[in-house]
C-alpha cells in the first residue's frame, strides 16, 4: 500500500482528521503506519488479508476492555474504518527504551519502571477467560510452534551455521523441548513485549505499551523475555513485584523464550522481512555469549 493511498483513505473515511506533516512506516512485520503530525498513529495490515483485518478489529475491542483495566497507557483506537482494514489512536507519550538508555536511569527511575511492567502483567494475565473468548485472542499452541523452529532451524539455519554453532543450538533445543513440558497456567499475553514495544515517558516517568497484535493465550513467561535484554536485576525485581500466577520454572522459561528470537530473526530475513540475515546471527551470538567460533 502506498502512502498516497493510505493518506488518501484516511481522508475519505475520516474528513474530520487534519495534518501538516506525516511520517510513513513500512519496517514493521504485519502493518503499515502513517504518524500524522506526531499526534495520530494509523496502523493496516500489509496485505490486507481478511484474517488481518479482522484480527486488527479484534485487537482494538480487546484493547478498550483493556484501557478500563490497566493503569499504564495503551492504544486507545478512536478511529476504525468501515472495512475494519484502517484504525487509528492518540499517539501515545514518550519513546521506545532502549537498554542502553534504561543503563542510564536512576534507581529511582529503574524502580519506577519495574513497579508499572509488573502491575501491568499482573493486570494483563489477571484478563477472565470469558474476555479471552469474547475477542478471539488465539490460543498458543507450544507443541507446534516447537515443531516448527526445529523444523526451520534444521532446514534453513543449519545449512548457514558452522558445526560448533549447530551444536548449541541442538543442545538449546533439546534444552526447551524439556521446559515446554513443564506445568503452567495459561494467561493473557502481550507475547512481544520487547523494548521496541515498551515506550517511556521522561517527564512523567511513565510507561505506555504498543502492539498487541501478537496477543495470545498462553504461557506468562513470554512477557518476562523481553525484559532480559534490560538485565538479570531488572527482570527478577519484576519477577518479585509480580501478583500473577508464579511456577518455580517461569523465569527459567523465559530465559529460553529470549534466547529463541534470534532463530526467528534468522528465519524471517530470509523469508524478505525487514532484517537481516546477519542481525539474527549476532543476536543469537550474543545471546548464547559466544564470542568467536573458528
Amino acid at each position: 500500500m502506498k502512502a498516497e493511498f493510505f493518506l488518501q483513505k484516511i481522508k475519505d473515511e475520516f474528513p474530520k482528521v487534519k495534518w501538516e506533516h506525516h511520517r510513513y512506516l513500512t519496517h514493521g512485520w504485519d502493518h503499515l503506519v502513517i504518524v500524522l503530525d506526531n499526534k495520530i498513529i494509523f496502523r493496516a495490515p500489509k496485505d490486507v488479508p481478511k484474517d488481518l483485518q479482522s484480527e486488527l478489529f479484534d485487537e482494538i475491542q480487546l484493547l478498550h476492555y483493556l484501557n478500563n483495566k490497566v493503569k499504564l497507557g495503551i492504544p486507545e483506537y478512536t478511529y476504525v474504518s468501515k472495512d475494519k482494514s484502517l484504525a487509528g489512536y492518540k499517539m501515545l507519550s514518550g519513546r521506545e527504551l532502549k537498554p542502553s538508555q534504561y543503563k542510564r536511569f536512576t534507581a529511582s527511575e529503574k524502580e519506577k519502571f519495574a513497579k508499572q511492567i509488573a502491575t501491568f502483567l499482573t493486570s494483563l494475565h489477571a484478563t477472565p477467560k470469558s474476555a479471552i473468548t469474547k475477542f478471539h485472542v488465539r490460543k498458543d499452541n507450544p507443541l507446534k510452534n516447537f515443531e516448527w523452529l526445529v523444523s526451520n532451524t534444521n532446514k534453513f539455519l543449519f545449512p548457514r551455521l558452522n558445526k560448533k554453532e549447530v551444536q548449541i543450538i541442538k543442545k538449546y533445543l533439546d534444552e526447551l523441548e524439556v521446559a515446554l513440558g513443564h506445568t503452567y497456567s495459561n494467561a493473557l499475553v502481550h507475547n512481544d513485549l520487547t523494548w521496541e514495544h515498551i515506550l517511556w515517558d521522561s517527564k512523567k516517568k511513565q510507561v505506555n505499551i504498543i502492539d498487541f497484535s501478537d496477543r495470545a493465550f498462553g504461557d506468562p513467561a513470554s512477557d518476562f523475555a523481553g525484559l532480559w535484554e534490560f538485565g538479570n536485576k531488572l527482570t527478577n525485581r519484576v519477577y518479585e513485584l509480580y501478583r500473577g500466577k508464579k511456577d518455580e520454572t517461569l523465569l527459567y522459561r523465559s530465559q529460553l523464550y529470549f534466547k529463541r528470537i534470534p532463530f526467528f530473526v534468522m528465519k524471517d530475513a530470509l523469508d524478505g522481512y525487514p532484517c537481516t540475515f546477519k542481525e539474527g546471527h549476532e543476536m543469537f551470538k550474543k545471546r548464547f555469549k559466544i564470542a568467536k567460533i573458528s
